[in-house]
């Protein structure tokens, strides 16, 4: 990385010779002899460092920096001070300045200090960039959902987003629950913090305990020194507890103690740990029946529903499946370096009408499947797995289904079907809107809107 660095000094033979070493080093310098010039250079350029002199002809080295720092706080400023001012410039530090040189200027130092400023607000950038990314990358467009249903999902994490009550996620494996984890986290005031996340079903019980709240030197055989718990580490972030339901009865009441009091103690310690995390939770399995035969605990299953939010699976939510197709064939086609165009209608046809067991995963991954397999730049039938063959023709043909006559309106089609899928809803509610909206997967509003717009009671 080629570095950007301003020198601001008074002395013209000190500027000129650090200016000189610093271009050798193949960094890109400016000069600056006073404050004025300094702040005008500032205002007009980009600096990794600025090399600050402690004593300026016009303004002290010290004010000036707490200017430039209000202006870039990623600027890493050097103090350059004589011997007898070194505790001004140790105290200045307190106000963000990097680091200081004495005069006269050791040239190694100078050169080492200078390359570990530039690296450090490097990785302080990447870090940067990764949050962007990630905040990005679990933003709810990101995550495909345009029916009802989801509509519904994403406007509960809205509302939740930004408290601390505990959030129980419940759905079929493969439903994207951890992607609406992290898509809570992100959205929330916890989002610079870390997102931990642990699976209950994957880590043996006997080493669980441990995972979740660290343990202390010599606490068990080959406990060879102090280690953190997954709690421990989340502190101020948020806890992702995935397949909840595994969790065993002897941790459940430590877990609770967390929720509750939110302090715990590591295995084979004495010493309370105070945390500040926000727990998410996640289970497929049926917690009341579990909880009705003895293994999980009542309290404990209170304290984690506070927020249920139910993730539909796929085969409820089947007016995703296009988008979430045309998401993953664009996905893997990047993966794999394919121009794969789109997929054939037979199977598009295949994919309707197969119930998808393994909901969102397994779509993706008989995607990432097809297009390995594809030798064209269109899906077809042959490309897809074989289970998914026989679904084809499980109706009719696409053609057959809609009559193609003169005259024809896709918009008053779909309207028309719209219509009457409305009309039947308000029929088995017997005309409740409140009960049709949710067979519909529609909010309360947007089902009045279209019952007024196609005129039925």
């Amino acid at each position: 990385m080629v570095g950007h660095i301003l020198i601001v000094e008074d002395d013209i033979n000190t500027l000129n010779g650090l200016s000189d070493i610093l271009e050798e080093e193949n960094f890109n310098v400016m000069k600056a002899k006073n404050a004025k010039q300094a702040l005008s250079a500032i205002k007009k350029n980009f600096f990794n460092v600025v090399l600050m002199d402690y004593l300026l002809p016009d303004q002290n080295g010290i004010e000036v920096s707490k200017t430039i720092l209000a202006e870039e706080p990623d600027t890493k400023i050097i103090m350059m001070t004589a011997f007898g001012t070194v505790k001004n410039a140790v105290d200045a530090m307190k106000i963000g300045i990097y680091d200081y040189l004495t005069k006269p200027i050791d040239l190694d130092e100078l050169l080492i200090l200078t390359n570990r400023a530039i690296q450090e607000q490097s990785l302080m950038e990447e870090n940067k960039v990764l949050k962007t990314q990630l905040t990005e990358t679990y933003k709810f467009e990101n995550i495909i959902g345009q029916s009802g249903r989801m509509q519904e999902v994403f406007q509960k994490i809205v509302k939740v987003a930004n408290s601390d009550a505990s959030v129980l996620l419940r759905g079929e494996s493969g439903t994207g629950k951890e992607l609406i984890a992290r898509a809570i986290h992100y959205h929330s005031k916890r989002k610079e913090n870390h997102f931990v996340e642990i699976n209950c079903a994957s880590i043996p019980e006997n080493l669980l305990e441990s995972e979740l709240f660290g343990h202390e030197k010599g606490a068990f055989t080959g406990a060879y020194k102090m280690k953190k718990g997954r709690f421990e580490i989340a502190d101020q972030g948020t806890v992702f507890l995935d397949e909840v339901g595994e969790l065993p009865l002897s941790l459940q009441s430590k877990l609770l103690r967390v929720l509750q009091e939110k302090t715990f103690t590591r295995v084979g310690g004495i010493e309370n740990i105070d945390v500040n995390i926000r727990l998410v939770a996640a289970t497929n399995a049926d917690l009341e029946k579990i909880m009705k035969e003895g293994k999980f605990r009542e309290d404990l299953y209170y304290r984690l529903n506070v927020i249920p939010i139910y993730i539909p699976p796929l085969r409820d939510r089947i007016e995703d499946l296009g988008a979430l197709t045309d998401h993953f064939i664009e996905k893997y086609s990047k993966k794999n370096e394919r121009e794969i165009k789109g997929i054939s209608e037979d199977a598009r046809l295949a994919f309707i009408n197969y119930d998808w067991p393994g909901n969102v995963r397994e779509l993706e991954n008989a995607i990432e499947n097809a297009i390995i397999m594809c030798d064209g730049n269109v899906i077809g039938i042959d490309d897809i797995p074989g289970y998914l063959h026989a679904h084809v023709t499980k109706t009719e043909n696409f053609n057959e289904l809609i009559e193609f006559e003169k005259g024809f309106s896709f918009k008053n089609e779909i309207e028309s079907y719209e219509k009457e899928i409305i009309r039947q809803a308000l029929i088995k509610s017997k005309g409740n809107k409140t009960k049709a909206a949710r067979i519909l997967g529609f909010t309360l509003r947007t089902l009045r809107n279209k019952a007024n717009k196609y005129k039925l009671k």
